[in-house]
């Protein structure tokens, strides 16, 4: 038996993450399989949270350009990397984006884990390093500023 989540697009059944499909492809091909669904409502992780935030705060700190150098503008940049939005409105020709919140009252916990798995090769390319360095080294900076 295996276990793993999956979330519903209209009448299709699809993995929720790489590691889902990885145990869904452990299944065996052209049989029946019999399944039983419940709807995952995991708290949202304060520790995640943070995380992204502090990521956030360091990339913001490790570039030149203008429109990341703060960890708010780099919480929307990458939003709007990921068409992660609430509405748009156009008045006068002009299109005003406003992106969604990642407030635990928003979104759920697997909602915000597939944020963040899409968010991080952003910021990471942002100022180069990789996703694993990004990581490393921002709960480094968390653990000594946490003293």
């Amino acid at each position: 038996m295996i276990s793993c989540a999956v979330t519903r697009s209209g009448d299709t059944i699809l993995p929720f993450s790489v590691e889902d499909l990885d145990a869904i492809r452990e299944l065996p091909v052209q049989v029946a399989i019999r399944s039983q669904f419940a709807v995952a409502r995991k708290q949202r992780s304060y520790q995640q949270l943070k995380l992204w935030w502090a990521c956030c705060r360091q990339v913001a700190e490790n570039t030149d350009d203008p429109n990341w150098d703060h960890p708010k503008k780099v919480a929307e940049q990458v939003k709007l990397a990921l068409q992660y939005l609430d509405s748009y409105m156009v008045a006068n020709g002009v299109v005003h984006l406003v992106t969604g919140s990642l407030g635990y009252d928003a979104i759920g916990h697997l909602e915000a884990c597939r944020f963040f798995e899409r968010a991080w090769p952003i910021l990471a390319d942002k100022i180069g390093v990789t996703v694993e360095d990004l990581l490393a080294e921002t709960e480094s900076e968390m653990r000594w500023r946490a003293g």
